[in-house]
């Protein structure tokens, strides 16, 4: 007998082969750019001789500002500020694995428009303390803040699988990669190819489920995984408002697997709360959970 569950896997690989073609339509675009985008780097993060801080070092032509535009101006992806914080604690504290980020805040964008020179990351932690706050600083001014918690934490997917189920079956709503792009360029974000991984976006009420592929050769990161699941929040609202948005808040992140990247493709599950806070489940193809985000705040963008 076919199941609900039968019938949504069903529906989410035919939607898959459907977009094939227009993948191999954007593949030939995304060839231009594949050797720069395919092998990005991190940012760097170099030791200042201060205890707990390093100055992040980014090119102007760095990936992470040439393809993320807000207002046609270069800024770099919030999202940026959470690895920078990952890779730094591994660096100070010998690996150390993160398994969450709580009350995470934006608070200024970094704008890649000069030198974006002088971003520090610092780290502020007791001695033994299965934590560690950090801030990101440019130029002096704070422009990101937040907690790491290296203990494993036992928690739930944000968006469970019933909501992929509810979506499958009732969706009238589906959005292809060149459509979502063409939407957020109209709200005065526009992406390169790195930063383009949402292959489809299928809506139903306040609800969304979107493939984030990389069949066109473009490697997924910590940046553009993240960036990306991102996005699918904000493809719920396209046609109620044009409004771009720009997240400013997140009340938690669990990594339910160890993170490891370059990542395969992958499901975004998302719900909206209220038209300003969402939660986002990323699994991988096997519908395994990766990570959630919970109750993320976003505001209009600049």
């Amino acid at each position: 007998m076919t199941t609900e569950t039968d019938r949504a896997r069903t529906t989410t690989e035919t939607d898959r082969d459907r977009t094939t073609t227009e993948t191999d339509r954007d593949r030939t675009t995304a060839e231009t750019d594949r050797g720069r985008a395919a092998a990005v780097e991190p940012l760097r993060l170099l030791a200042t001789g201060e205890p707990g801080t390093f100055r992040a070092h980014i090119d102007p032509g760095h990936t992470y500002l040439r393809e993320h535009l807000v207002g046609g101006r270069r800024v770099l992806p919030g999202v940026a500020c959470l690895e920078m914080a990952v890779r730094g604690a591994a660096q100070l504290h010998c690996g150390a694995t993160v398994f969450a980020i709580r009350d995470a805040a934006w608070l200024r964008p970094v704008s890649g428009e000069g030198p974006p020179d002088d971003l520090v990351v610092a780290f502020r932690s007791a001695p033994g303390a299965k934590e560690a706050d950090y801030t990101v600083t440019h130029r002096g001014a704070l422009c990101a803040m937040g907690t790491l918690l290296f203990e494993k934490q036992d928690r739930a997917p944000a968006v469970g699988l019933e909501v992929r189920d509810e979506i499958c079956a009732h969706t009238t709503s589906h959005l292809t990669r060149r459509e979502l792009y063409e939407a957020f360029s109209h709200m005065g974000i526009d992406y390169g190819p790195y930063f383009r991984r949402n292959t489809y976006v299928q809506r139903y009420g306040q609800r969304s489920l979107a493939w984030l592929s990389h069949n066109d050769g473009i490697a997924m990161g910590m940046v553009n995984l993240l960036d990306c699941s991102f996005q699918s929040g904000m493809a719920i609202s396209i046609g109620e408002h044009r409004d771009s948005l720009m997240p400013f808040s997140m009340g938690h992140m669990i990594f339910h697997a160890p993170a490891r990247f370059p990542a395969d493709s992958a499901f975004v599950l998302t719900e909206k709360l209220s038209p300003f806070r969402t939660n986002f489940t990323v699994y991988d193809e096997d519908y395994e959970p990766l990570l959630s985000v919970v109750d993320l705040g976003v505001k209009p963008a600049l």
